[in-house]
């Protein structure tokens, strides 16, 4: 191998390198000390889970009910959401704005709501 070529080799292995000047990244910089949170994957169970709600909007005819649901735990975060119902007698009696404990039944990735009581 001649002396150029080795020089060259050399001056490639040493800039693939990071030449020394790289920030080490697995500690954080003094100007950003702010941890990114690892992606958890979760996988939801089948099953009922206990769930509470203000009545936004309830369609009779689809058999639906839009709330803004407290965070379901084990299934999804707070958020305003319409869910179908399993039965539209569920719906008799309530209105927007009514403060709701429901019962949430997930099965194979999808949800209905079997049970709802107004809160006293």
């Amino acid at each position: 191998m001649t002396f150029s070529r080795h020089l060259t080799i050399c001056l490639l292995l040493f800039l693939a390198s990071g030449c020394g000047n790289q920030p080490d990244v697995t500690k954080p910089s003094a100007t950003n000390t702010a941890q990114t949170p690892a992606p958890s994957a979760s996988v939801i169970k089948n099953g009922d889970y206990p769930a509470k709600g203000t009545v936004t909007k309830i369609n009779m005819e689809l058999g639906s009910v839009e709330m803004d649901h407290e965070e379901i735990v084990g299934v999804m975060p707070a958020m305003r959401m319409e869910f179908y119902v399993s039965d539209k007698k569920l719906l008799d009696g309530l209105k927007v704005g009514d403060r709701i404990d429901f019962t949430l039944r997930y099965k194979d990735r999808t949800e209905i709501v079997t049970a709802i009581s107004k809160e006293e």
